[in-house]
């Protein structure tokens, strides 16, 4: 009878005891982007756009949320107690970060702090914003009626299948930083001021204050309706035409946000900027490209070989100019440190050889093979 008894209380108090974990997965925010700034006090200010649990409509709509501290961590424990459900990051697909900051702050340690929150999602494309970075975030619409995390996945695998995004992954760029024989290229991002209304305009270019508190919605639409769209069938191949850039396409649109060209990392930090063009190039020579390095006493010299069935092999002058601009900038994005270090039996002789510091002086050939 006792252990009937028990029984039965067991399956009364189970329902209730699953209804409460569903609860608190349920109580969770969940930010779809993430955003890193510096104020005019050189303080940070750190954002997340989140998606609203309910809305009157039954359309997809964003909160966005921000906070300031003295350092990065002081930041995210103000925006921490700013709400009273935890944050969840498992669904973040971008982690914006201001070029004033990018460019004048050392990014591994940024990175590897994002890297290593709980519940972070490690693919997470990190991007460089043209202005401020929360800005940027706010006034992000999704195309077509989709929910925000669909549009970014579907624009993302679209830019990746046109070899205009390079590959920034979060835990890429960590590594990437950490080792130091190759630099990130991260994708840029602007508002193209021409898209904004004139309501929304006067408040200032990019680089106006960012949005605080919370209410800011962007657009979306149902779950419904995102499963009716899927990638688009990539272009032929055409590179794109000279001098574009996020934030200065020539193009109607219902979102003002633009993704294209990139941001060269030197020394940590943000170098300088490849345009649209010269970003799709850098790109597929990374991709289809065989690299090599020749050491020859104090001459260093960095190859490239293009395939002779690639649609590089017709541009060979324009990669030969966009290798040039890399190193100028200081960015070795296709990572002929580690070939380099192939000459070398030891870490400490290619310490002792100073690669990093002969990379700007050295000589670089683009062939066709």
């Amino acid at each position: 009878m006792k252990r009937a008894w028990l029984l039965c209380v067991l399956l009364a108090v189970g329902p209730l005891l699953g209804a409460c974990s569903y609860a608190s997965l349920e109580r969770q925010v969940y930010p779809i982007c993430l955003s890193v700034d510096l104020d005019e006090k050189g303080r940070y200010q750190v954002g997340v756009q989140a998606p609203q649990s309910s809305t009157e409509s039954g359309a997809a709509a964003y909160d966005l949320l921000t906070a300031t501290g003295d350092s990065f961590s002081d930041a995210m424990r103000v925006l921490s107690a700013s709400t009273p459900y935890p944050f969840n990051f498992s669904q973040v697909r971008l982690c914006l970060l201001s070029y004033d900051l990018a460019s004048t702050t050392h990014l591994r340690p940024l990175l590897r702090t994002l890297f290593e929150m709980p519940s972070m999602r490690p693919d997470a494309y990190v991007m460089v914003a043209l202005g401020n970075a929360a800005e940027v975030m706010a006034a992000q619409k999704p195309d077509l009626g989709m929910r925000l995390s669909t549009h970014l996945n579907l624009l993302f695998e679209q830019l990746r299948q046109e070899s205009m995004l390079p590959y920034s992954s979060l835990s890429a760029c960590v590594q990437e930083l950490g080792d130091g024989k190759a630099d990130p290229l991260l994708c840029i991002c602007a508002v193209n001021r021409s898209l904004v209304p004139d309501q929304d305009n006067s408040g200032g270019g990019a680089s106006g204050d960012p949005p605080s508190g919370s209410g800011q919605s962007g657009g979306g639409g149902s779950g419904a309706d995102a499963a009716a769209f899927a990638g688009g069938e990539p272009w032929a191949g055409d590179l794109l035409p000279e001098d574009i850039l996020a934030g200065l396409l020539p193009q109607t649109s219902v979102n003002p946000v633009e993704y294209l060209g990139s941001a060269a990392v030197s020394e940590g930090r943000v170098s300088g900027l490849l345009t649209a063009r010269e970003t799709q190039i850098a790109t597929l020579a990374m991709i289809e490209g065989r690299r090599a390095v020749a050491i020859d006493g104090e001459q260093l010299q960095l190859q490239l070989f293009l395939p002779a069935s690639s649609a590089l092999a017709q541009n060979r002058d324009e990669v030969q100019a966009v290798l040039e601009k890399l190193k100028a900038l200081g960015c070795d994005s296709f990572g002929f440190g580690w070939h380099a270090a192939g000459a070398f039996y030891t870490d400490a002789q290619l310490e002792a050889y100073g690669f990093r510091r002969r990379f700007r002086e050295a000589q670089i050939v683009t062939a066709v093979e």
